[in-house]
């Protein structure tokens, strides 16, 4: 089994070599699509659209296509299927570090006396991250090694053989293998060509280099036991490019593990931070809450000598008052009662309002919301809240993705020996005049995108918060003690009495109806039942209605109306009965019900 790997630009040229051969010399490729991860396998369009469409997570990458081709030994073909030839297509994929991306794994049918599949990926991961492609060469023959052996493969003769050829290299050629040795090794580490070539110097390999007139170094050899190899004829990878590709890799890579241990060093201090501002946070909470407590017992103290004062002023109180002024006072303590969680409740919201307007940042909101978590009833806040974090974490991406590339894009623009020729520099160039107009050119061209996001990422940061008020409970405000009154003075109580025979179906569920259309007249009402001896179900409907109900007339009609039926009995007092049923309220019931109707809300008539 062996390999070809290259790094292109477009997904579209090869992912339609897959299905419909060369444009130039198109062919039936008989494509049999082994698995498609993260993008469609129904057409080569599709296919196509899916890998553009991840790249876009990484713009800047202009080399974002991978393909390999595995090309099995004919010997082996016997033993291959497709679900074989998947399988070993997935461990080259795993091995060589493509299964965090999108890529698509196809058999060609098309020449049987070569069984071969493509592998098709994309270079941009699914965090955006690039899959890097440096010493590919060297990965990809240690990938097949172990797959041959691992699958029981025919390996090429180069590798059968590789150890009987080294211990018959002489001369020029043992010297050429050991110095392609040492630079494999000495590339592995070294991040400048500075190091690289003290390495080599420790084993005894000395490294020229070539400048051209302009005094730009242009070539390298490398000498060793009296033989000279130019680095190209020890192969592309070890060429003065290749090498400086390499260093350039290996110095990224020790940036990124630098950056790496100097975040995880910062998200240390910030959890450290957060940790101590939680327990600010706990300690303000806990402070609300005993100016809540203190509050309610001022609120409570205050109650008590108005009451005091109050009963001093009893005898002075019109008589209906000094009837339910006893009732009056425990009904306030029973209002104040109440508002004491809703006003712990409200205070709770507001420290949190105002710990967000003190830290408005990512951290005040990560620490407002592990408060959040162990609190019941709010929600719509965290989720709110979550939202601000979301659009937070967005634009800072946004920022990094268009002005956090501006040093590069740089570097980028100097081109050719610092001229800005090429097309890399052309490119960089529009998206250094994009980020300078902050997005307000936008291109009619593949940079359009860009320039979209650079406007996004030049608006300010969203500011963390909220208004306390939006999220606080409303408090029950008490009746004054004359409203009162006059309210437990209106009302008046009935008990309706249902009876339903065990064997007559069509009286069954009465009591409830009954209840259900009072309810709906705005009686309040409480519905009991029991079964005798014989099985019936006796029902009993406690009705509690005000005379001053502008569904007075209603409640009174369907009293009435029970009163008249067989197996219902109202029980009430003679005069309830008369003041719900007096002509007086009657006419007053409709006055009220003809105001309300002509838009007067039943008073002043």
């Amino acid at each position: 089994m062996i390999s070809r790997t290259t790094i292109g630009r477009s997904f579209g040229g090869v992912v339609r070599y897959q299905f419909e051969g060369r444009k130039e010399q198109p062919s039936d490729k008989q494509a049999e699509v082994l698995v498609a991860v993260g993008v469609r396998s129904d057409s080569a369009a599709h296919m196509s659209a899916d890998f553009n469409r991840g790249r876009q997570l990484n713009p800047n990458l202009g080399q974002a296509v991978w393909h390999t081709s595995l090309s099995f030994n004919p010997d082996d073909a016997a033993k291959l299927d497709s679900v074989k030839m998947l399988a070993i297509a997935e461990g080259y994929v795993q091995k060589m570090g493509l299964d965090k991306t999108q890529y698509a794994i196809i058999r060609h049918h098309d020449q049987p006396d070569n069984q071969h599949l493509h592998i098709i990926a994309n270079r941009v991961a699914d965090d955006g991250q690039t899959i890097k492609d440096g010493q590919n060469f060297f990965r990809s023959k240690q990938a097949l090694k172990e797959l041959i052996q691992e699958y029981g493969l025919t390996p090429p003769q180069g590798l059968r053989a590789e150890k009987q050829h080294l211990a018959q290299l002489q001369g020029a050629e043992l010297t050429k293998h050991e110095l392609r040795q040492a630079l494999h090794q000495a590339l592995a580490t070294a991040t400048d060509r500075p190091a690289l070539l003290a390495t080599l110097q420790a084993q005894q390999i000395s490294a020229r280099e070539f400048a051209n007139k302009a005094g730009e170094v242009t070539g390298i050899s490398f000498e060793k036991d009296g033989t000279v190899f130019k680095g190209s004829q020890l192969g592309r990878g070890y060429s003065l490019a290749g090498l400086d590709r390499q260093l350039a890799t290996n110095h990224a890579r020790e940036q990124a593990a630098q950056t790496a241990a100097r975040e995880a060093a910062a998200h240390m201090q910030r959890q450290v931070a957060a940790q101590l501002a939680g327990q600010r946070a706990e300690a303000e909470h806990q402070a609300a809450e005993r100016r809540a407590v203190q509050e309610a017992e001022r609120q409570a103290a205050q109650l008590a000598q108005r009451q005091a004062a109050q009963a001093a002023k009893t005898a002075e109180l019109p008589a209906v008052e000094r009837k339910w002024h006893a009732e009056y006072q425990q009904y306030q303590a029973r209002v104040a009662q109440h508002n004491v969680p809703i006003q712990a409740h409200n205070a709770q919201v507001t420290a949190y309002s105002d710990y967000l307007k003190a830290s408005p940042d990512a951290t005040g909101l990560q620490t407002v919301l592990q408060e959040l978590a162990a609190t019941k009833g709010l929600g719509g806040l965290q989720l709110a809240l979550e939202r601000q974090v979301q659009d937070l974490a967005s634009h800072a991406r946004t920022v990094a993705n268009t002005f956090g590339q501006e040093e590069a894009l740089r570097q980028q623009a100097k081109g050719l020996f610092g001229l800005g020729l090429g097309a890399k520099a052309r490119e960089a160039t529009e998206k250094l005049e994009i980020l300078a107009n902050q997005g307000r050119y936008v291109p009619d061209n593949e940079h359009r995108m860009f320039a979209i996001y650079t406007a996004l990422a030049a608006k300010p940061a969203p500011v963390p918060g909220f208004e306390a008020r939006a999220y606080h409970q409303p408090e029950v405000v008490a009746l004054s003690l004359a409203a009162y009154a006059a309210q437990r003075e209106a009302e008046r109580r009935a008990v309706v009495l249902v009876s339903e025979p065990a064997h007559e179906v069509h009286t069954t569920g009465r009591a409830e109806a009954l209840q259900m259309t009072l309810k709906s007249q705005g009686a309040t009402t409480q519905l009991t039942h029991r079964l005798d001896a014989h099985g019936n179900r006796l029902s009993e409907l406690v009705v509690q209605y005000s005379l001053q109900s502008t569904e007075l007339q209603k409640v009174s009609r369907t009293l009435d109306w029970a009163q008249g039926r067989e197996g219902y009995q109202v029980q009430e007092r003679a005069g309830d009965q008369a003041q719900r049923q007096a002509p007086g309220q009657r006419a007053a019931q409709q006055r009220r019900e003809q105001g309300e109707s002509q838009g007067y809300g039943g008073r002043g008539m």
